[in-house]
């Protein structure tokens, strides 16, 4: 159906937070594209904004940041004082840092974000052989905790290991000290389940960064904060801060339901397990990313000049969201990354594309695989509620698990784990004992009195509350 070109503000919008987009958005991007076309006008808390539903017009808006702008100070609603102070989106958009910036200071920003990444995704460097380790080693940490000794029981895969595995190797990653990591674990968590302590979690976390940021650059080692810092000597402790944040914040939520997807598509579907059994991980992470991706709408981008968009006149300032869930719902891409093929299509907008494309992609693969490998070679698992009771998250940028109820069995013989590239073949070893926020050295050959026992961190006692719940 053709539209006059028209103006925002003219169209007559329908809010897109209802309770349909929260148990079917597909169905919601179904509706608005039979209605409008690739581009539709939608309510969103109270502010208009375009909705990029087509693949083709969201790779365009994504791809070209000389008219598309990513900076707020380009938003004309914002510049008039239109958008509401009480916003919910607004503090996302007051905070200066490499995912709100353009041009030359995006380029800037991220080359050194790319360069203190690169270690890590590099298969070919040591700190990705030990971060892979560290991530197998966490998951198996958390199984042996979660089964607690027994071969079979019911374990809520989201709370007791897709979230806690993923801080574990932010944490790891970041180079927090040990009793620094516990406190923001607990507030990851907070800002993730919007928790009334969550704006308060914000400031916390954002102040813990920086004070990260600071530490390192008198203590540096062979993390993420350090990388960063020594990238760019010119770097202040606080926009190395703002950058960790960004970081934590966007990886911790991508990739902890990335993994509870994965589990899910194994766990309820013969076609995941079907994939799991016959080829790498990798590829089943991949379809994921297609059919159930975390990061389903992204902040808005906005014309720096009047243009046409899917039949419609758009004007400078204008809000658009470009919608990644969408995108691989229409029919022009759905078909090409269908999980019903052998192998399934690389062109998935999951991380994004163009210039503010993810930084960490390989690394959040890695993760992700490497959990779902590591998880399957101990256990068999079935879902313990219907499919359609999983309790979803769903706002206007993500959506994700919030619980993952299965019933576990542990595998009477499970095949060793396959190392990171690089690492030694681990030899077999009885299960772990709990963990602990920092081992115990090992006992010497001479008797020495006991000592007592070392208290569990804060995030093994909240694992533990959670176990006994």
């Amino acid at each position: 159906m053709a539209f006059a070109p028209s103006d925002l503000e003219t169209l007559a919008v329908e809010p897109l937070m209802t309770r349909e987009f929260e148990a079917r958005p597909a169905a919601v991007y179904s509706r608005l594209r039979s209605r409008y076309g690739p581009v539709a006008p939608v309510d969103l808390y109270g502010v208009p904004v375009w909705m990029v539903l087509g693949y083709r017009e969201v790779r365009e808006v994504l791809r070209d940041e000389t008219l598309w702008k990513k900076d707020p100070k380009h938003w004309r609603w914002l510049r008039e004082g239109r958008v509401p102070s009480d916003w919910p989106q607004l503090p996302n958009y007051m905070i200066s840092f490499q995912l709100m910036q353009d041009d030359e200071q995006r380029k800037a920003t991220r080359a050194i974000l790319d360069a203190a990444l690169a270690p890590f995704q590099d298969t070919f460097a040591p700190q990705s052989w030990d971060l892979a380790n560290t991530v197998a080693r966490h998951a198996d940490e958390l199984i042996t905790f979660f089964t607690d000794g027994n071969d079979s029981g019911v374990v809520d895969l989201n709370a007791h290991f897709a979230r806690p595995l993923t801080l574990m190797v932010i944490n790891r990653l970041f180079g927090f000290p040990a009793e620094q990591g516990d406190d923001v674990f607990m507030d990851a968590w907070r800002i993730l389940d919007v928790d009334p302590d969550a704006a308060a979690a914000v400031g916390r976390l954002l102040a813990a960064t920086t004070e990260l940021a600071a530490y390192k650059k008198q203590h540096p080692g062979d993390d993420l904060a350090s990388r960063m810092l020594a990238a760019d000597s010119r770097l202040s402790v606080e926009q190395v801060g703002l950058e960790l944040y960004a970081v934590l914040v966007i990886m911790s939520e991508m990739t902890s339901y990335t993994i509870a997807n994965s589990l899910l598509e194994v766990v309820a579907g013969e076609a995941g397990k079907s994939s799991l059994m016959a080829g790498p991980a990798e590829e089943l992470v991949n379809r994921v990313h297609i059919a159930s991706p975390p990061w389903v709408n992204l902040s808005s981008r906005f014309p720096v000049a009047d243009t046409e968009l899917g039949g419609f006149r758009l004007a400078a300032g204008d809000a658009v969201m470009p919608s990644i869930a969408a995108a691989h719902h229409d029919p022009m891409f759905a078909a090409s990354g269908s999980y019903e093929r052998a192998v399934s299509s690389r062109a998935h907008l999951a991380f994004g594309v163009g210039p503010h494309q993810c930084p960490g992609r390989d690394l959040a693969d890695m993760i992700v695989s490497t959990a779902v490998r590591t998880l399957f070679d101990r256990c068999d698992f079935e879902l313990d509620v219907p499919v359609d009771e999983l309790p979803w998250r769903s706002s206007a940028y993500v959506r994700g698990l919030k619980s993952l109820l299965v019933r576990f069995q542990i595998r009477e013989w499970q095949a060793p784990r396959r190392p990171a590239t690089g690492a030694a073949v681990p030899t077999p070893a009885a299960p772990a004992p709990e963990p602990t926020s920092d081992p115990e050295p090992a006992p010497s050959a001479e008797a020495e009195p006991a000592q007592p026992e070392r208290p569990r961190s804060a995030l093994w006692r909240f694992l533990a509350s959670l176990r006994r719940g």
